[in-house]
C-alpha cells in the first residue's frame, strides 16, 4: 500500500483521527480512518513469583468496571520504561525494584497505530499512589491458578491484560534465562 493523502479529521486530548487515502497494488484507491495514539506502557506487577496484582477500574467504553493490569499513555517524548514506572506508582502506590520489558504489541492495528509496551514489575516497594481524577482504582492479588480460572470463565475482558497474562503464563518458566 502507498499512502497518497492524509487529513486530520479530529483532535482530542488523548488521540487524533486521520483519514488516509491509500493506493493498493492494483492501483485502486482505498480510504481508511485511523486513530493516532501516542502509545502506552502496561505493567504486570508481581508481588511474588506466584501472583500478579490486578487493578479494577470503571471504563467508559464498555460502561463497566474491568480487572486489568496497570497502564498509561506515554507523554510526548517519554520513554516507555519511564512511563511504566510512573504509571505503576500512580495507580498502585508501588515502585518496582526491577522493571523488565517483555514485548510490544498493536492492540487494534486495523483502526489504530497505538503501540503498547508490556513490562513485568518485581521487587515491589511502597511508593505514593496518585491516580488521575477519572480513576477510582481497587487492587487484588491473584495467584496464577486463580488467573487461569478467571481467564477461562471470561471474567477478565481487557485485551491488553489477556495478552500480557497469556504471554506471562506461556513464557514465565523461561523469563530471565537467555
Amino acid at each position: 500500500m502507498i499512502q497518497l493523502k492524509r487529513e486530520q479529521v479530529f483532535e482530542g486530548p488523548l488521540f487524533k483521527v486521520a483519514r488516509v487515502t491509500l493506493q493498493n497494488s492494483e492501483g485502486k484507491e482505498v480510504v481508511r480512518d485511523v486513530v493516532e495514539h501516542p502509545g502506552a506502557a502496561c505493567i504486570i506487577p508481581m508481588p511474588d513469583k506466584d501472583s500478579v496484582l490486578l487493578i479494577e477500574q470503571w471504563r467508559v467504553g464498555p460502561k463497566r468496571s474491568l480487572w486489568e493490569i496497570p497502564a498509561g499513555t506515554l507523554d510526548p517524548g517519554e520513554d516507555p520504561l519511564a512511563c511504566a514506572a510512573r504509571e505503576l506508582e500512580e495507580e498502585t502506590g508501588l515502585k518496582a525494584g526491577k522493571l523488565e520489558h517483555l514485548f510490544t504489541m498493536y492492540p487494534s492495528p486495523g483502526i489504530m497505530d497505538e503501540k503498547m509496551h508490556i513490562f513485568i514489575a518485581t521487587d515491589l516497594q511502597p511508593g505514593e499512589k496518585n491516580p488521575d481524577d477519572d480513576e477510582e482504582i481497587s487492587m487484588k492479588s491473584f495467584s496464577f491458578r486463580d488467573l487461569r480460572i478467571q481467564l477461562k470463565a471470561n471474567n477478565i475482558k481487557d485485551g491488553k491484560t489477556i495478552a500480557a497474562l497469556g504471554y506471562l503464563m506461556v513464557f514465565k518458566p523461561f523469563l530471565g534465562k537467555e
